[in-house]
């Protein structure tokens, strides 16, 4: 990608409400970072130049390879400082010695951004895999990812305008997030504040989409990425946990061109030894769907069409709505799990409709408009999830952080399942 990505003058807040009072734990200040302490679409690898970092403290201290040690304990003003890619100015591609660019299967909608996501472990460490929750990533690890606005959907990687990089870093005393905005041509800056970005503008089916562009603050990365005690009584001091949310085995288990070597990105790791506990055989581990916005869900077999609505839930909503089921930690949930509502992939829709929203009224939220409950099977148009999906309206949407715009496809995708779900108790 050219630096021609920056012509746009759209790179000249951020709407949240918070529905759920178990966040208010989460948005503190805590220890040197000033945070809470508790990680889609295709890149080109090209390895970097092999070289024995030289670790330093001090933000730009090394240019010989990833500065570690930066990461581990410096909030540097400005991206280039951790010295992640060969080209400073280009956090799209050819990572330094310990990057491995990954994308996911279903991938979390942001405003029609494309995404370019690496993962860097230190050497001689490895992640651990689960197989259902996002992996055991050793301290040190950081995940990467870039949001580039493309001028045009049907050409992504042409024409984008870079807005942010967010990394996800795994200190000693857990991981923190930290937020960069491309405010240049040659480098981002730290953005803990976040940053309104507005008059934002792509081309997605021939028609223009104009808005504001959310990077978010630190401080409300918690809000997606904690998971929150079921507290048990007054005496129940446990807090908020930080956790990655994208790198789980569903997800990464796909083919990735590596420069010309096709390879599943989970067998990839392993061979590059970042990940131990890889199940021997591939059938062993959970697979979701691929999501395309050129697919039609109306053209999908039934089980299909389940199958992509419950990874679409899942990775879009499932990191607030979920509780217990697989979490390692007893008694936890995402912050909106005592909702009720829980989305998470790996949880059977025929053993409780209700946890998927079927014939259950809205906990938090709701609208007279929408009486007979967030999901009614055989009528998307009567369900309140389908509605909050398709607005834009603060009061009401979902997610509520980090889009500004409507997913169009992932509505179709959702009122075609919801519309084919076996009729319920509140079905009309």
């Amino acid at each position: 990608m050219s630096n021609s990505k920056f012509s746009n003058p759209a790179r000249k807040a951020l709407v949240f409400a918070i529905a759920v009072s178990a966040l208010a734990a989460c948005d503190v200040d805590i220890g040197k970072d000033g945070l809470t302490i508790n990680k889609d679409d295709d890149v080109t690898y090209v390895p970097g130049t092999p070289s024995e970092p030289t670790e330093s403290a001090e933000c730009g201290g090394t240019r010989s390879g990833v500065n570690w040690g930066a990461l581990l304990s410096e909030n540097c003003p400005k991206l280039s400082d951790y010295n992640l890619f060969v080209d400073s100015a280009d956090p799209t591609r050819n990572p330094n010695t310990g990057g491995i660019p990954y994308d996911l299967s279903t991938p979390l909608f942001t405003d029609y951004a494309s995404k370019y996501r690496f993962v860097f472990i230190p050497e001689g460490e490895k992640a651990t895999y689960s197989g259902h929750e996002a992996f055991d990533f050793p301290v040190g690890t950081v995940l990467v990812k870039t949001f580039a606005m493309p001028a045009d959907t049907a050409n992504r990687g042409e024409n984008e305008t870079i807005i942010e990089t967010r990394l996800l870093i795994h200190r000693d005393n857990g991981w923190v997030a930290r937020p960069y905005y491309w405010d240049s041509e040659a480098d981002a800056s730290l953005a803990i504040a976040g940053k309104s970005v507005e008059n934002m503008t792509t081309q997605h089916n021939g028609q223009t989409l104009t808005f504001t562009y959310a990077v978010p603050k630190a401080s409300s990365c918690t809000s997606c990425h904690s998971v929150v005690p079921l507290l048990q009584g007054s005496e129940d001091q446990r807090q908020p946990i930080f956790k990655p949310i994208g790198p789980k085995a569903r997800y990464l288990n796909k083919d990735f061109d590596y420069e010309g070597y096709n390879r599943n990105q989970l067998a990839y790791w392993e061979e590059q030894g970042v990940l131990e506990g890889l199940p021997e055989s591939m059938s062993e581990v959970s697979q979701a769907p691929l999501f395309s916005n050129a697919q039609d869900p109306a053209l999908l077999a039934p089980e299909a069409l389940h199958d992509a609505a419950k990874a679409y839930l899942d990775i879009n909503c499932a990191h607030c709505h979920r509780s217990e089921l697989t979490l390692p930690e007893p008694l936890y949930a995402g912050p909106a799990g005592s909702s009720g509502l829980q989305m998470e992939y790996n949880r059977e829709y025929a053993d409780d409709p209700t946890r998927f929203g079927a014939c259950k009224i809205p906990v938090a939220g709701g609208s007279p408009d929408y009486p007979l409950g967030d999901v009614v099977p055989g009528a998307a148009e009567e369900s309140y999830l389908l509605f909050r999906m398709n607005t834009t309206d603060p009061r009401h949407k979902m997610p509520e952080l980090g889009r500004s715009v409507i997913h169009q496809e992932g509505v179709a995708l959702i009122r075609e399942w919801i519309n084919q779900l076996p009729d319920a108790a509140c079905s009309p």
